[in-house]
C-alpha cells in the first residue's frame, strides 16, 4: 500500500492552543500524529529517531556517538494531512517497530535528453536530406496515459500530449523525415528545425534550439531517450547525432509528485475501475511546484493487516521545497542535500 501527502506549510504544531484533535488539520497541511500521550492522542513535529547516544566514557561532558541508524522516539504515529473537505487522509497506524526505512531527498530538476547534430559542410544546394529520430525509450510515466495531465507532463511547457501512437512492442521506433538542403549550412539547420516543428508528431515529441552550426534537440517528455541521424542520400553520407544531455528524472519533480498522487488516487478511490462515475476530488499538485521528497516505509501483516496479501506499506511525503519542517521529524533536523538522498534502515 502506498499514500501520498502533499505539504506546503509548516507542521501541525505540538499541542496547538492545548486542542490537539486528530481532525484539527486545515486542507493541505501535515501532521505527523503519536498515540503515545495518555490523552488518546498528539501532534508532534520533532524528531521520530534519534542518532545520537552517549558514548560512556565522560559522563560530564556529554560525548556522544552517532550511530548509523537511529533508534526510534515515538511507539506508535500516523501522517496525516487536512483535505478538501470533510476528515483528513491518514496512514493506518504504524507500530515503530515496523519501520524498516526512511528516506529523506531534495529537489532536484529532471534533465530532458538533448542530442546535437551537426550537419556535414557538403549538406547544401540539391542534396536530398533524410533526417532519422529513433526513439530508444518512451515515456512511461502515469501522466502520458491519463486526460488533462499534459501541461505537467510535458517539461517544456507547452503542453503537448506525448503522441501515444509512437509507443510500440520494439525496443525502438524510427521516425523519417525529409529535408531541404540549404544554400548553406545554417540554412540546412533551419530547414531541420522547420522539418521537426512542422510535423504534428516531432512536434510533439521535441523542441529544437540552433547555433547556425548545429541543432539541439530536446526530448519534452520525462523518459524519452532517443537519437538522430541526418542522412544526405544524393551524397550517401550519414551524419549521427552526439549526447549533448542524458536523461535524468531529478527528484521532487511536479511530474513526479502528481504522478505519485493521481496513482494513490486510482488505489484509494477506485479511478481505474471504470464502473465508478467521475468524482471531484482536491488536487494539490499544481504546474511547475516543487518538493522535497520523503518516504516512510514500514511492514506490514498481509494476513491481518489493512492491505491483503502485502508486505510493505509507504507513506510518501513531499514538501514544497524551502518549508523545511518535514526534517525535523524525518532527518534529524538537518536539511537533505540535492543530489545526495540520505537513507535510515532501521
Amino acid at each position: 500500500m502506498k499514500q501520498v501527502f502533499i505539504s506546503n506549510s509548516a507542521l501541525e504544531a505540538a499541542g496547538t492552543a492545548g486542542t490537539d484533535r486528530f481532525a484539527d488539520l486545515v486542507s493541505k497541511k501535515l501532521g505527523f500524529w503519536t498515540l503515545d500521550a495518555a490523552t488518546g492522542g498528539a501532534w508532534f513535529a520533532t524528531g521520530l529517531f534519534g542518532t545520537d547516544l552517549e558514548d560512556g566514557t565522560d559522563a560530564t561532558s556529554g560525548d556522544v556517538v552517532t550511530i548509523a541508524n537511529g533508534y526510534m522516539l515515538k511507539n506508535k504515529i500516523q501522517v496525516v494531512q487536512g483535505y478538501g473537505s470533510g476528515n483528513p487522509i491518514a496512514t493506518p497506524i504504524i507500530n515503530t517497530s515496523d519501520i524498516v526505512r526512511v528516506t529523506a531527498a531534495r529537489y532536484e530538476a529532471s534533465t530532458r535528453h538533448e542530442v546535437k547534430i551537426t550537419p556535414n559542410a557538403g549538406d547544401i544546394g540539391s542534396d536530398v536530406l533524410n533526417l532519422k529520430i529513433i526513439v530508444r525509450k518512451q515515456p512511461t510515466g502515469y501522466l502520458d496515459y491519463v486526460h488533462n495531465e499534459a501541461v505537467i507532463a510535458d517539461l517544456s511547457g507547452a503542453s503537448k500530449q506525448f503522441p501515444l501512437h509512437v509507443f510500440n512492442t520494439t525496443n525502438h521506433k524510427v521516425i523519417n523525415i525529409s529535408v531541404d538542403a540549404g544554400a548553406a549550412v545554417e540554412n540546412t539547420v533551419d530547414n531541420i528545425i522547420t522539418a521537426i516543428s512542422g510535423n504534428a508528431t516531432l512536434d510533439a515529441m521535441f523542441t529544437t534550439n540552433d547555433d547556425t552550426t548545429h541543432v539541439d534537440i530536446v526530448a519534452r517528455h520525462a523518459g524519452v531517450v532517443f537519437e538522430a541521424i541526418l542522412e544526405n542520400v544524393t551524397d550517401d553520407r550519414f551524419t549521427s547525432s552526439v549526447v549533448v544531455a542524458a536523461f535524468a528524472p531529478g527528484t521532487g519533480n511536479d511530474w513526479q509528485a502528481r504522478t505519485d498522487e493521481l496513482q494513490a488516487r486510482a488505489a484509494s478511490h477506485a479511478n481505474y475501475n471504470r464502473m465508478y462515475f467521475p468524482q471531484t476530488v482536491t488536487d494539490f499538485v499544481a504546474d511547475g511546484n516543487t518538493f522535497d521528497r520523503f518516504e516512510i516505509t514500514y511492514r506490514i501483516d498481509g494476513d491481518r493487516n489493512v492491505v491483503k496479501g502485502s508486505q510493505f506499506g509507504t507513506a510518501v511525503i513531499y514538501e514544497t521545497t524551502g518549508t523545511d519542517s518535514v526534517k525535523d521529524v524525518l532527518n534529524v533536523g538537518s536539511v537533505p542535500v540535492a543530489g545526495t538522498p540520505v537513507e535510515y534502515l532501521f
